[in-house]
């Protein structure tokens, strides 16, 4: 799929636009950049569902940009039960057979996986059109939800392949990532646990935020293309764990302990991507870099909770 280069586009600040997954931790940062931008914008969670007596919600299919960022598990997670991993392909599905009911052809954007459905046999950096073969049952399901996508014409289809996606607010919990496990370990006192060898891509938030708004922005060019719009969205930079941690030493400001174990059974070799089309098509580059990143991460985890007033 070619697309001329990013230049003067619309302002679609005035159309609609629907955030599935609006209170996950790219969710909640989405929708406050696009508040930010003065875009309307509705939102759905597992508390408000986008499907309501058998049927999409009518803000859905009013919406011109939906960005679908939902997801119910981690990679650990999708390993130990793979049935909820295909579930989230199904709630993808759903929306999609819903949005056959629109008046227009809505552009939906869904936050792929740039760490798990590329061929671990070809070699990084990782550009779009490098060949794919998940490992993990994650990366298959984050597959085949590309792939339901693509087959929905009634759509103008937008992938976002995001590297590791970190930054201020992220759950700690079991499978989420290594810099909020780490974030938390620095705040407690305890060591940092170090799995496996692999060198990572970390983007901050903020720049994945930013350029899923740069794709709202490109809208009618995206809607314009042949085919699906498949775009890396990363920070381009592999990183090691060893230098991850001299990261965290220098943005906490003293050594930290380290706890090695080996590599898990669905973890990934080195892992990095090539973002160059994203900049050539949205204009976007990442502008985060790890340290900055690191140390707002941090300050984050170290300020103390508000007291209700």
């Amino acid at each position: 799929m070619k697309l001329s280069p990013a230049g003067a586009a619309g302002s679609p600040a005035a159309a609609r636009v629907a955030v599935v997954g609006g209170s996950g931790f790219i969710g909640r940062n989405l929708r406050k950049a696009l508040d930010a931008a003065g875009v309307r914008t509705c939102s759905f969670t597992r508390q408000r569902p986008f499907v309501q007596g058998g049927r999409v919600h009518r803000a859905l299919l009013r919406s011109h940009t939906v960005f679908y960022v939902a997801g119910g598990v981690t990679p650990a997670r999708a390993e130990r039960e793979p049935r909820l991993a295909a579930q989230d392909y199904w709630n993808l599905q759903l929306l999609l057979w819903g949005l056959r009911g629109a008046a227009h052809r809505p552009l939906v954007v869904l936050a792929g996986s740039g760490g798990t459905v590329y061929d671990p046999e070809a070699d990084p950096p990782y550009r779009e059109d490098a060949p794919t073969r998940p490992v993990s049952a994650y990366g298959a399901v984050k597959l085949a939800q590309e792939r339901a996508l693509a087959g929905a014409a009634w759509t103008a289809p937008v992938v976002l392949r995001l590297a590791n996606v970190y930054g201020p607010g992220q759950s700690a919990g079991a499978g989420f990532g290594v810099i909020p496990h780490w974030a938390a370990a620095v705040r407690t006192g305890r060591a940092l646990t170090l799995i496996g060898r692999s060198r990572r891509d970390y983007v901050h938030v903020d720049d994945v935020c930013a350029a899923l708004l740069a794709v709202h922005r490109r809208a009618d060019l995206l809607r314009a293309a042949r085919g699906p719009t498949t775009l890396n969205i990363g920070s381009g930079v592999p990183t090691s764990l060893d230098e991850l941690h001299r990261h965290f030493e220098r943005a906490a400001g003293r050594a930290l302990d380290v706890r090695r174990e080996p590599a898990r059974s669905f973890d990934r070799s080195d892992v990095w991507l090539d973002v160059a089309a994203a900049r050539e098509v949205l204009g976007w580059t990442p502008r985060t870099g790890l340290a900055d990143g690191l140390a707002g991460t941090l300050a984050a985890v170290a300020a103390p909770a508000r007291l209700p007033s």
